[in-house]
């Protein structure tokens, strides 16, 4: 059965480097205080159980470590190898996903302490003197502060760090998607003029030529003149509809031409990836001279693709760009680590499936799978030489 304060995304490698390191550890501290008497020697078995579930079953971590620490209250007994290894423990409740578990421990961290100092003169017989007492008191609050303090600090300012780098992750992410939002947009308001420019012009030419027509063949047998006259303006409604069509045709064409991508664009994409904690360390290869359509689209892609590594990638691994030309193909590959907690979480392919019908759109095809512990995602497209 899971532990409900299981952190997510916990990976085989590490669980299995918290039971070696457990594992080492109780092989060293259980045979040291082995001579120290019964107390010593379950304390250290107690943090050696802590050490090997702590990140997987939390709540056995904290039973464990407070049996510990009360086996060696009631004995009087300090083991000081187990005591140094809650600095370890700690550290992991500092870093630890729920709040409440992060400041419940600060709690016992502080009440430890206290303790600690009370215990410590009758644990190495400094309750001599008022002097002695005193001293014995103060080495105990701050050895103990130092160890369980210093731990649950260390794993506080590392989770305060992945919510901040989270955080600018999220408005990066944020930015992006407004960005595409705002292109929908405007996308949609111009082919819905251009839908409505075309209704006008063909609704009102065939308006006009229906018309017409209707009147021409009444007109026709008893005054000429007259439907010659309507034909004529047929062939001039005509005409001038089909030279509106052609302007509202050729006007789309125009709208459906992709922009040039400059170095500059992909040189402030990057800056901005690397600005919101992505690590991008091998960039291999340039677009070079392919055609307009075909770099509009690898850069679109490339934008989304890193886009994807920031939502679920692991920001600590580097990221490759590699592009290429060769045998006739343009291709542009793209790998990143998978994150075992991802920070943005979830997803429904929305992104592939619009990298897809792009590659598609220019002749091309792309792919994007895990290839073991990475994501990579490439595009091939059969490469046309702008002049």
């Amino acid at each position: 059965m899971r532990d409900p304060l299981a952190p997510p995304g916990l990976t085989r490698r590490s669980i299995t480097f918290d039971i070696v390191v457990a594992a080492l550890f109780g092989l060293v501290a259980i045979p040291i205080h082995a001579f120290e008497g019964t107390s010593s020697v379950v304390a250290a078995i107690l943090v050696t159980v802590a050490l090997a579930c702590r990140r997987i079953a939390p709540s056995t971590m904290m039973v464990c470590a407070l049996a510990s620490a009360a086996v060696q209250s009631i004995d009087l007994r300090i083991a000081v190898l187990p005591c140094a290894a809650y600095a370890i423990l700690f550290y992991t409740v500092g870093d630890h996903p729920d709040r409440r578990v992060r400041f419940g421990s600060l709690a016992v961290a502080v009440a430890g302490s206290i303790l600690a100092g009370i215990l410590f003169p009758f644990v190495y017989g400094l309750d001599d003197g008022l002097a002695d007492r005193a001293a014995g008191h103060l080495i105990g609050v701050l050895g103990c502060a130092v160890v369980v303090g210093g731990g649950w600090a260390t794993g506080f300012i590392r989770h305060q760090r992945h919510s901040v780098e989270q955080a600018r992750v999220a408005e990066t992410i944020a930015e992006l998607e407004r960005k595409r939002l705002l292109d929908l947009y405007a996308e949609q308001t111009e082919r819905t003029r251009l839908a409505r420019d075309m209704h006008d012009v063909v609704a009102h030419s065939l308006a006009v030529v229906v018309a017409q027509a209707e009147g021409a063949r009444y007109a026709m047998a008893t005054d000429p003149g007259a439907a010659h006259d309507a034909l004529g303006v047929i062939a001039d409604t005509a005409r001038e509809a089909l030279r509106d069509v052609r302007g509202l045709l050729e006007e789309l064409r125009r709208d459906d031409r992709p922009v040039e991508v400059t170095a500059t664009a992909r040189r402030r994409l990057i800056e901005r990836m690397r600005a919101a904690g992505m690590t991008i360390t091998d960039l291999t290869g340039s677009p070079g001279h392919i055609a307009p359509e075909i770099a509009d689209s690898a850069f679109r892609i490339l934008t989304e693709s890193l886009t994807n590594a920031l939502k679920y990638g692991d920001l600590h691994q580097p990221v490759s760009i590699a592009e290429h030309h060769c045998d006739g193909r343009y291709t542009l590959t793209v790998r990143n680590t998978v994150a075992a907690d991802p920070l943005a979480p979830g997803g429904a392919g929305h992104g592939i499936v619009g990298m897809t019908e792009r590659a598609q759109r220019v002749g091309g095809t792309l792919t994007a799978a895990p290839d073991g512990a990475l994501w990579v995602t490439e595009l091939t497209v059969p490469e046309r030489t702008s002049a």
